[in-house]
């Protein structure tokens, strides 16, 4: 047999066995994703419209903090409660008076974590 004749049964071997691993063994790495968000940002004539969807997936009750904050400062802060498999929708509205240097700041805490399992910053101009 030539060598080369070795390698291609030697791959194709190989690509045999990963295809049974990936059919029947899906590769995974890290957690459960166990928390979905969406959100839809809206831009009105003298305001923005920010709205987020918590989807709880934890497998039990869980307590969330939604802090809403614009030059370091916190202006907006909820505490919520949502069932397992439901969806918590929080709409929240910008106006002028209330963005500080064009960025609004949203941080999402599980109840008893130190650090927030979701932040976004939107950056709103109002012309």
């Amino acid at each position: 047999m030539s060598k080369l004749r070795i390698i291609f049964v030697v791959s194709l071997l190989i690509l045999g066995v990963l295809l049974a691993f990936t059919l029947f063994r899906p590769i995974t790495f890290g957690q459960k994703f166990e928390t979905l968000i969406r959100e839809s940002v809206i831009q009105e004539e003298d305001e923005w419209i920010i709205q987020i969807n918590i989807i709880n997936k934890e497998g039990e009750v869980t307590d969330y903090t939604i802090e809403w904050s614009t030059g370091g400062e916190i202006y907006n802060s909820k505490n919520v409660t949502i069932k397992n498999g439901r969806t918590f929708t929080n709409i929240h509205h910008v106006y002028p008076e209330t963005v500080r240097e064009g960025e609004i700041n949203l941080t999402i805490y599980k109840e008893g974590e130190p650090t927030p399992f979701e932040q976004s910053t939107y950056y709103v101009r109002f012309d």
